[in-house]
């Protein structure tokens, strides 16, 4: 656990178990659908495809991530025409390392 620059603690707040759960599921939908990733100062841009299927799963993920890690935060841009959608995840000092050990794993196994 680290705590950020504003002090906030960056850490997940779900259990093991949970966290396990998470990453075989959700986490693993988003990851498998990632088209491509920027490396941010702050974080990660996450390049999906645009359509309904996969802008449903970014917006559970979202929805979920936001519970169990406050510290984060998300922006959404969906390209015209049907293109990719970007989300972009930072955060504080710390978030960075955090996001690279829950969303940036190598593909495959």
């Amino acid at each position: 656990m680290k705590h950020g620059a504003d002090d906030k603690l960056i850490a997940c707040c779900l259990t093991s178990t949970e966290l396990r759960e998470r990453e075989a599921t959700l986490l693993a939908q988003f990851s498998s659908a990632v088209l491509g990733t920027e490396e941010l100062r702050d974080g990660y841009a996450f390049h999906l495809p645009g359509d309904g299927k996969w802008i449903s799963i970014i917006a559970k993920t979202i929805v979920a991530e936001r519970e169990c890690c406050p510290f984060l935060t998300f922006e959404f841009v969906a390209q015209p025409g049907m293109g990719p959608v970007i989300v972009r995840v930072t955060g504080t000092a710390g978030a960075k390392d955090f996001l690279k050990t829950i969303l940036c794993k190598p593909r495959g196994g």
